[in-house]
């Protein structure tokens, strides 16, 4: 599988060691780790608020004076149809009466919080959501609390004062614009708002547990026996067929099982018309080039797949001609056609 904790680099400016040594098993802050313009500015904020299609179930409100559903109106287009428009006069007002703005699953209306939700998806092989938190004039915190997943914050524009640990086991540590930071699931932690207003985003990861790993492979079981009704007269036997399929879980299960759950949270999403079903070769008055779109994981075996997308970062481009001569592969004008057609590349004319 191409999946490697190299892909998280050039989305969120930390390597691969770092990760690898903090990953699950404590916090991890890295200073300036993205320039301010490679994140998420008050200006995205307002182009998700203005174009998003958001409703009450991905936005909401903490604290201020104003509720959810004072945050929309609804028009109506074309005699029947209706659709819902923010009110920005009640986005001020929420915001100035100390709210924070919330919005769930940031990644399905914005491309870079996307383009790092898949990248983290690849690496931690779950589906990644993105949460955005915008506030004004040093709005309360969420009180210290512990999450159940394991989190990568991004600080977008502002400061937010944090708090981690508990009693004589606590650090103190401002994020500014560009930092990133990490928090492995349970670590107990306290926010802040500058005084003069801040937003992060916060990407949620979930880790898969076993319980879930036994419920997949019950249900994709040959065995009748483990899918019949439990017998109350003698669950010693349910318990005894339950312990043998636990100890029958191979490598080959937890992959499947990995895979099946990111492809189901990560699908291909990316159209690139006309690119992706044109049959002229590259060249003429513009030159095409090549983008990967996201970290994905592939099957294994799809070998010249994996040489042409080991061509391309996360966010680096090149142009087609010269990605045809270094990749490798025996025909890669077709792979190219082929990564596109399934997202995994984006083309685009200069």
């Amino acid at each position: 599988m191409l999946v490697t904790d190299d892909n998280v680099e050039p989305v969120l400016g930390v390597g691969k060691a770092e990760l690898s040594e903090a990953k699950g098993r404590r916090w991890l802050h890295r200073s300036a780790a993205l320039q301010s313009h490679d994140t998420y500015s008050w200006n995205d904020l307002n182009t998700s608020l203005r174009y998003g299609n958001l409703g009450p179930d991905q936005v909401r409100l903490v604290g201020g004076d104003v509720s959810v559903d004072e945050l929309f109106h609804r028009s109506v287009a074309g005699g029947s149809r209706t659709f819902l428009r923010i009110v920005p006069e009640a986005v001020h007002r929420a915001l100035a009466t100390g709210g924070t703005l919330v919005i769930d699953q940031l990644d399905l209306i914005n491309p870079w919080a996307d383009q790092v939700a898949r990248a983290l998806a690849g690496i931690f092989t779950t589906r990644v959501q993105a949460n955005l938190y915008a506030s004004l004039r040093g709005a309360p915190g969420f009180g210290a609390h512990k999450d159940t997943h394991d989190v990568f914050v991004v600080q977008g524009r502002g400061k937010k004062h944090w708090t981690l640990g508990t009693g004589d086991d606590t650090a103190q540590l401002t994020m500014v614009a560009g930092d990133v930071l990490y928090l492995p699931e349970g670590t107990s932690h306290d926010v802040a708002t500058g005084a003069e207003g801040a937003l992060h985003i916060t990407f949620a990861i979930p880790r898969p547990n076993v319980q879930e790993l036994l419920s997949w492979t019950i249900s994709h079981s040959q065995d009748t026996g483990l899918l019949a009704a439990i017998d109350e007269g003698d669950p010693a036997a349910t318990a005894t067929a339950l312990a043998e399929r636990t100890h029958k879980i191979s490598d080959t299960d937890v992959s499947a099982f990995l895979q099946e759950g990111l492809s189901r949270g990560v699908a291909p999403s990316y159209v690139n018309l006309p690119y992706a079903v044109r049959e002229a070769e590259p060249g003429g008055t513009t030159t095409l080039f090549a983008r990967r779109s996201f970290v994905d994981i592939l099957p294994d075996g799809a070998d010249e797949h994996a040489q042409v997308l080991a061509c391309l970062s996360a966010t680096d481009e090149m142009a087609v001609e010269d990605l045809l001569s270094v990749s490798g592969v025996s025909k890669p004008l077709d792979v190219v056609r082929e990564l596109a057609q399934r997202g995994l590349i984006s083309l685009s004319e200069r």
